[in-house]
C-alpha cells in the first residue's frame, strides 16, 4: 500500500514539475520577450524560441502581444502569417491590430482572409489602424484592395487621405489619376495637396508610360 502511494505521489509530483517548466518557458512579460529576440540572433532564428514568440503575441498582455507582434513582423515569420491575419482584426486593442497589419505586409500576404482582414482594418475605427492598413494595402498593390482605398480618398481625416494618396502610387488603373486629379482640384489641405502632386509625377514617370 505504502509503495502504491509513493507512486501516485511520484506521478504527481512529476505532473506537477512539468507544467511548471512548461509555465516558466512561456513569455510572460516585455523582459520576457525582448531576450527570446536576443537569442534569435544567438541561436540563428531556433523554432522553439519563434514560437514562443508567436505564443506570446496571441495569449501575452496587451503590452507583450504588441512586442511580440513587432518582433515577429520584423523576422517576417511566415509561421505568425495566420495570427497576423486574425490578431489585425479581432484583437480588442488598436495598437496590436496595427502592428498585427505590419505582420501582414511585412510576409506579402495576399490570401482570401489577408486581404479581408486588411479591407476591413482601412475601415476600422480607429485612426492609427485605418493608416497602417492602407500603408500595407499599399505595398501589397492588390486590385482587390483598390475600392476601398479609393474610398479612404474622401476621408475626414487628412492623414488618412495622404496616406491613402501614398498607397496608390503603384496600382495600375486607370481610376487612380481621375480620382488624384479630382483630389488635387477639390482639397482643401495643404499637405494632402503636395503629396497627390507627387504621387502624380512619380505615376508619369514610373506607371502611366
Amino acid at each position: 500500500m505504502s509503495l502504491i502511494r509513493y507512486i501516485i505521489l511520484f506521478i504527481i509530483s512529476f505532473l506537477l514539475f512539468i507544467s511548471c517548466a512548461t509555465k516558466d518557458a512561456s513569455l510572460r512579460n516585455l523582459d520576457d520577450v525582448h531576450k527570446a529576440e536576443s537569442s534569435l540572433v544567438r541561436y540563428n532564428e531556433n523554432e522553439d524560441i519563434i514560437l514562443s514568440i508567436v505564443d506570446a503575441a496571441q495569449n501575452g498582455s496587451r503590452d507583450v502581444r504588441s512586442e511580440a507582434l513587432w518582433v515577429l513582423a520584423k523576422l517576417q515569420a511566415q509561421v505568425a502569417y495566420s495570427d497576423f491575419v486574425k490578431l489585425s482584426v479581432e484583437d480588442p486593442d488598436f495598437n496590436v491590430r496595427a502592428l498585427a497589419l505590419y505582420g501582414v505586409g511585412s510576409v506579402r500576404g495576399k490570401s482570401v482572409d489577408a486581404i479581408d482582414s486588411v479591407r476591413r482594418a482601412i475601415n476600422d475605427t480607429n485612426l492609427q489602424v485605418q493608416i497602417e492598413a492602407l500603408k500595407v494595402a499599399g505595398i501589397l498593390n492588390e486590385p482587390r484592395l483598390l475600392n476601398s482605398i479609393l474610398e479612404s480618398l474622401s476621408s475626414k481625416n487628412k492623414w488618412v487621405r495622404i496616406t491613402a494618396v501614398e498607397a496608390l502610387k503603384d496600382y495600375k488603373d486607370n481610376r487612380v489619376d481621375r480620382s488624384l486629379k479630382l483630389l488635387l482640384s477639390t482639397d482643401s489641405d495643404l499637405a494632402v495637396k503636395s503629396a497627390i502632386k507627387q504621387v502624380l509625377e512619380y505615376r508619369e514617370k514610373n506607371i502611366n508610360n
